[in-house]
């Protein structure tokens, strides 16, 4: 008390609430703080009131929607979780970030393994910035007058509004295209009636946001041809085990999300932004690349290349005011593609797709369920319609400890009673066996 007189005193007021009177008094609350307590005390009671959660571990989920759960090997978090990696800050000085830099190096040569493309970055944040940053690289690649870019309405629900907001302050003009109602595809006619001088660029999702893979190859590789658009792709790369990279789709810029690459959920979070494009455009991408020289004594060596950040050069010709990456997480999804092995991600790819077919057969065999909802191929993921509302399916499988997937009416008006659903490797037989047996206990 006494000390708190005496800073009283010297601030010149005669009470601690004379401190908060910029704040009104009808948002003024009390914080009736509880009496202080003990360490011991303390984490006694945040353990309490951590067992009342739920985590995947102790839940059967089949959640997707751009953060899958694939299995890690623990040889993955051992080698991140080494000092000299773990501990290690953005290279800087790279000459003395050795090790750091050749991770990042392989990381890049793996990523472009899987797309095709010529070159790719150290990484961007997520697959949503990518997408934004991308765009903007199309106006500094694409036609000059041109300003109208289209983006697909079946695209994942959080990169609109991340896309829409790296295009204040541009001339890029943001268009959407429907999709197929049927096929859950993009809408061929529409995209190509929508395409013309004006057009900037387009960008495709495989799989999209119904988990739909979009297989008319030739027509995408055939309209950036005839328009002279610039083609953005994004992807799933653990879906590129299987497919054919978009390199081969005729692709300018790919951008995607290595999370399903060993990175596990982590509430949505870090995730790793892959960005790759071809050759001639590598001076125009945005962020940071590796490359690979010799030193002075003529042995191999490790350099930033590129770095056209406003940090390390003028800010009006930087490509992009991106301050950092996913170093930490790039390295996991390398660790991880390296530990696999070529045939081992074909193997697991081939896993999820088998599951998820296996799967939706079973879901599609009960009454008043369809799946998938939509007839367009897909890899892992699907659409299920269900004949019930979402918040009695999800009070069924809660009891069970079972989370059936995502609801997609919050995204899709027309989409009432339609679950987004998706295997990983880690859903097991027993997992689908019972998500099938919650399903039948509510069907109507």
């Amino acid at each position: 008390m006494k000390d708190e007189k005496e800073m009283l005193e010297y601030l010149g007021i005669d009470s601690v609430d004379e401190l908060f009177t910029d704040i009104p008094e009808a948002v003024r609350h009390d914080m009736d703080l509880p009496a202080g307590m003990s360490e011991l005390e303390v984490m006694g009671m945040v353990k309490d009131r951590l067992r009342k959660n739920k985590s995947l571990d102790r839940m059967v989920s089949f959640l997707g929607g751009g953060i899958y759960r694939q299995y890690v090997p623990a040889s993955v978090y051992e080698i991140l979780g080494r000092s000299e990696f773990y501990t290690s800050y953005t290279p800087y000085q790279a000459e003395i970030s050795q090790g750091m830099l050749r991770a990042l190096f392989e990381y890049q040569s793996l990523i472009c393994e899987l797309t095709g493309m010529d070159a790719a970055n150290t990484s961007m944040y997520d697959h949503h910035t990518a997408l934004g940053e991308a765009v903007r690289m199309a106006r500094r690649i694409g036609k000059r007058k041109a300003k109208k870019f289209l983006l697909p309405e079946n695209i994942h629900w959080d990169r609109l509004p991340v896309v829409r907001k790296y295009m204040i302050g541009s001339d890029i003009e943001i268009e959407l295209v429907p999709f197929d109602s049927e096929r859950g595809t993009i809408d061929p006619e529409e995209l190509k009636g929508k395409m013309g001088d004006d057009t900037l660029g387009f960008y495709i999702e495989s799989p999209n946001a119904f988990g739909v893979l979009e297989e008319d190859i030739k027509l995408f590789r055939d309209l950036r041809e005839e328009t002279g658009a610039v083609m953005i792709a994004g992807v799933n790369p653990f879906s590129l085990a299987l497919l054919k990279p978009p390199s081969e789709w005729g692709a300018d810029i790919v951008v995607g999300d290595s999370q399903p690459l060993g990175i596990p959920p982590s509430f949505g979070g870090p995730t790793v932004g892959i960005f790759a494009c071809g050759k001639k455009h590598i001076r125009k991408m945005p962020g940071r690349m590796i490359g690979e020289t010799v030193d002075k004594d003529g042995d191999t060596a490790y350099c930033m290349t590129l770095q056209t950040r406003e940090q390390h050069i003028r800010r009006e010709r930087a490509t992009s005011n991106i301050c950092t990456n996913e170093a930490l997480s790039a390295l996991a999804s390398a660790v991880y593609m390296l530990l696999k092995g070529g045939r081992g991600l074909e193997e697991t790819a081939r896993i999820c797709y088998k599951k998820g077919h296996e799967l939706a057969k079973m879901i599609d065999g009960l009454d008043g369920y369809t799946a998938p909802r939509f007839t367009g191929e897909f890899f892992n993921e699907f659409a299920v319609d269900i004949p019930v509302e979402p918040a009695d399916l999800t009070a069924r499988a809660a009891t069970r400890n079972l989370v059936p997937g995502i609801y997609l009416d919050r995204y899709f008006p027309g989409l009432d009673r339609t679950m987004l659903t998706a295997v990983c490797d880690t859903n097991t037989e027993e997992d689908m066996k019972l998500l099938v047996e919650v399903l039948r206990g509510v069907s109507p």
